[in-house]
């Protein structure tokens, strides 16, 4: 993610190639061996895999003015007609060209196996030239305070356990593992939200090119097992010692949608209309709320058990029931309201994110096959899962507006009061896809598809306000709705962020309304489709594929109405050992509330495996 680095962008570029072309160069002269293995003795064997990669991403668009606050972005030489002056570090950083990463990296797994018993250990490691020597176009890239996982170098420890099978007869085993390992639950292979809501996910780790599968779940301290009851009947379950939630990507990296929702950014600036200030300016200005510590989750209290049996009548398909108590993973944000009365306050308010506890999950799935065609579905049910409220009306109800959906028309906040920004609702999600593979489709060896479908659906959403991020400004205030004519009840005032009238009239017509927030109802699908080539080249297996996003209708964590997005990628695999792969991430559609529009990018990784 470089815009200005301490070195031109040629001599960056060299440099990377450089070290590339000696890194693939050492990587070529070792063993062939994908894997090693040491026998130790009749009962023991130690077994290590290890997987270097190189990867870089750039970006191909330059940002959306929409995404831009004007102030900022003029400061810097570029468009901008937003009026959120905490959303736009991660677009105004980086223009269509600049390097949004440029890694190396590294997982590494070792394995004791003994007969019925062993242990596992593993870790990730890398490195990010583009953000640590580089800066943004509007403010430098530090990760100084952020989570271990989101920082642009680390090592970290990943498995860590131990696991043993019993044999208790013929018919019947038991498998134990404990220590620091992954929980995979649930069949969705597309879509979040549902019975996998009981696993942390490092979303930093998935947007960066060489992404492994196996780093994009975080492993949790716990004791699970699985029971083999009978040859058709499986019983599941699992306890977790520590609370781990997900992490996302750090403010003002490419894929940060705000300047201050990932752990320890902030503070949220306030500006003063009219004539809005710099980012920088309202800091100096102390027109800002702080955030303070963050409200972690305890570590006991989560564990579930889910029971599964296979269905003679249907093929041998399997059903299962799932039931999970777990904290929620990803932040939510609670606020204290200002302490006075005037802008000289504004810095007596707090925010800080917190983990609500104890959610309760009910969960069915069936998988089966017909034919040749895999199918599966699942459905959960969350009675009180924790749904975050708009984060502009909290700020507006911090500072004592009178108009925001969280009080009564004309009221305001209490100096001091705890807004709790989130409400527990029921919400089901349910999801149904196939997959299945051809043979000699476009001269190919076989042709993958796979398709899924979701649905969600938020019970008693009444006149909440869920979802629908800052950049576009404030909704519909509680005191009337916006009128064109008059311009009564404006959301956006004239002189908002220095922009000209006619603008603001504009942004109030398109924003000053309920649109964008989540709805009752929503769905959407994904499909992929992947041809296999063994022949083109020798001892290489040639992979091109596609993969399509279609949200098409309402608003909820996993939809965005009209969003689309189309993923192109070709990769080569030689003799399973060394790899290559390129792909290109087109963001489109009629999503009136996208921000991810402007973020198209193409990565190139090069990976090696012994």
């Amino acid at each position: 993610m470089v815009c200005h680095v301490k070195d031109s962008n040629e001599q960056i570029t060299a440099r990377v190639l450089a070290q590339t072309t000696v890194l693939l160069g050492l990587l070529c002269s070792l063993s062939d061996t994908s894997a090693a293995s040491y026998k130790i003795n009749e009962d023991w064997s130690l077994e290590s895999n290890t997987t270097i990669a190189l990867g870089a991403s750039w970006s191909t668009q330059a940002p959306s003015a929409a995404l831009l606050y004007k102030p900022d972005a003029n400061h810097i030489g570029k468009n901008g007609m937003s009026v959120d002056i905490n959303g736009d570090d991660g677009r105004a950083n980086f223009d269509r060209g600049d390097a949004i990463s440029q890694i190396v990296k590294g997982f590494s797994e070792f394995r004791l196996v003994g007969k019925q018993q062993g242990a596992v250990l593993s870790a990730k490691y890398w490195y990010d030239h583009a953000y640590e020597t580089g800066e943004g176009d509007l403010k430098p890239f530090d990760d100084s305070e952020w989570p271990s996982l989101v920082k642009f170098k680390g090592i970290e420890l990943w498995d860590a356990y131990l696991w043993k099978n019993i044999e208790l007869n013929s018919n019947q085993h038991l498998n134990l593992k404990v220590g620091k390992h992954s929980l995979n639950w649930g069949k969705s292979q597309f879509f979040q939200n549902g019975l996998n809501s009981v696993s942390a996910f490092d979303f930093a780790a998935i947007n960066r090119p060489a992404s492994e599968a196996k780093e994009r779940m975080i492993p949790v301290e716990m004791f699970s097992f699985e029971a083999q009851i009978q040859p058709n009947l499986k019983l599941e379950g699992f306890y977790q010692f520590k609370f781990r939630p997900s992490v996302v990507d750090g403010c003002g990296t490419f894929f940060a949608i705000s300047d201050f929702v990932p752990e320890n950014c902030g503070p949220i600036m306030l500006t003063v209309t009219p004539g809005d200030k710099l980012t920088e300016t309202a800091a100096k200005a102390q027109t800002y709320i702080p955030r303070s510590a963050s409200h972690y989750a305890k570590d006991s209290g989560q564990y579930g058990v889910a029971l599964k049996r296979n269905l003679s009548s249907l093929n041998q398909a399997e059903l299962g029931v799932y039931f999970a108590n777990y904290h929620h993973r990803n932040a939510n944000f609670d606020g204290i309201a200002v302490i006075g009365a005037g802008v000289e306050n504004f810095k007596t308010a707090r925010f800080f994110s917190i983990y609500p506890e104890n959610i309760k999950m009910y969960g069915l799935s069936l998988s089966g096959k017909i034919g040749t065609t895999n199918l599966f579905s699942e459905l959960s049910y969350k009675p009180n899962q924790p749904l975050q409220l708009n984060g502009t009306d909290i700020v507006y109800a911090q500072v004592l507006s009178k108009e925001t959906p969280l009080k009564p028309a004309g009221v305001a906040a209490d100096f001091g009061e705890y807004l709790q920004g989130y409400v527990r609702l029921p919400v089901t999600q349910f999801s149904i896809g196939a997959s299945d593979s051809i043979a000699g489709i476009f001269k190919a060896n076989s042709l993958s598809l796979g398709a899924e479908f979701a649905v969600n659906h938020i019970a008693n959403i009444g006149n909440h306000r869920f979802g629908r991020v800052g950049v576009f400004g404030r909704s519909e205030l509680s005191t009337g709705a916006y009128d064109s004519e008059t311009g009564d009840f404006k959301c956006t005032p004239y002189g908002t962020a220095n922009l000209p009238n006619d603008t603001v009239d504009h942004l109030n017509e398109r924003y000053c309304n309920k649109d964008g927030f989540f709805s009752e109802w929503s769905y959407g699908y994904r499909l992929r489709a992947a041809l296999t080539y063994k022949d083109l080249l020798p001892a290489t297996v040639i992979t091109p594929s596609l993969t399509f996003r279609h949200d098409v209708s309402g608003y909820s964590q996993n939809f965005q109405e009209g969003q689309m997005s189309l993923a192109a990628a070709v990769s080569a695999n030689f003799r399973q050992k060394y790899s290559a792969e390129v792909i290109y991430q087109n963001f489109f559609g009629s999503n009136d509330f996208s921000t991810i529009d402007d973020r198209d990018f193409i990565s190139l990784a090069f990976k090696y495996s012994f």
